[in-house]
């Protein structure tokens, strides 16, 4: 019986506790970088199964199963499975490198666009534009997900972004970060003709808020009457808006890889 091959089938069909046995079976039976890494995986993805249906987090135990899983082979899907995790739970700057060491065997516009914002949130915002350019060339699709995370890389370089935000299906993408560019770029009409769409949604914080204020302020005084009067009252004042909207981070879109070696489906 092959249990690594007959686990994917389970998880497949989201049968959570028999897809755990058979990796486990794997791990003890056929004990290799796939056996180990597609268990740690696993884990790292749904915690410890049980009878009772309760999760139970294991995801530390999850990342060792896929150190373990690097003694025995050095393979790509590995590679991206340590580097996700320490992009999200362990350090950046490790996985910026496994990222590359990843790039240098399948050199794809995921890899490409994941090692860019990596190397963005560890704030080398030259070499991240240089990557989400590499991936932007050779992207089959996401391509408006690379393009937003250029936009901003270039912004932090100081760089035109214009050409590239002006490429960017406005159907396929939400207002928010539309407005923050344009805003940033200060292109304050363009970013005021969409504030009313991202107050619709409302999926921001403060330092957004700051902006939208203040374009009302440039351009429509009076739709300054949809803040209530606390609002009104904490971004009236110029110089502690300027503070709010100073604070204004993003975080780049990271592109989903399937991490389980032996899967040919994603």
């Amino acid at each position: 019986m092959d249990w690594n091959k007959e686990a994917l089938k389970l998880i497949e069909k989201e049968c959570w506790l028999e897809a755990q046995d058979a990796l486990k079976k794997a791990v003890k039976e056929e004990p290799s970088c796939k056996s180990y890494n597609n268990l740690g995986v696993f884990y790292i993805d749904n915690g410890i199964q049980n009878k009772l249906d309760k999760f139970v987090d294991n995801s530390k135990q999850g990342y060792s199963y896929l150190e373990m899983a690097s003694l025995y082979d050095i393979e790509y899907k590995n590679l991206i499975a340590r580097a996700e995790y320490n992009y999200h739970y362990g350090s950046v700057e490790k996985a910026c490198s496994l990222y590359k060491k990843a790039s240098e065997i399948d050199c794809n516009f995921r890899v490409l666009n994941n090692l860019a914002c990596s190397l963005y949130k560890v704030c080398d915002y030259i070499k991240a534009s240089i990557y989400f350019d590499k991936a932007l060339k050779i992207a089959e699709n996401n391509v408006d997900d690379i393009k937003i995370s250029y936009c901003y890389s270039l912004l932090k370089c100081k760089s035109d972004y214009r050409h590239i935000l002006e490429s960017i299906s406005k159907e396929k993408w939400t207002a928010l970060d539309r407005f923050v560019l344009y805003y940033f770029s200060e292109n304050y009409e363009r970013a005021f003709e969409i504030a009313n769409d991202v107050i619709e949604s409302w999926e921001f914080e403060l330092p957004v808020l700051a902006m939208i204020y203040d374009c009302f302020q440039r351009f429509d005084i009076t739709k300054l009457k949809l803040f209530d009067a606390e609002i009104i009252k904490m971004l009236g004042n110029e110089e502690k808006r300027k503070e709010y909207i100073r604070k204004y981070t993003y975080l780049p879109v990271m592109l989903w890889q399937c991490k389980y070696i032996g899967c040919n489906k994603h």
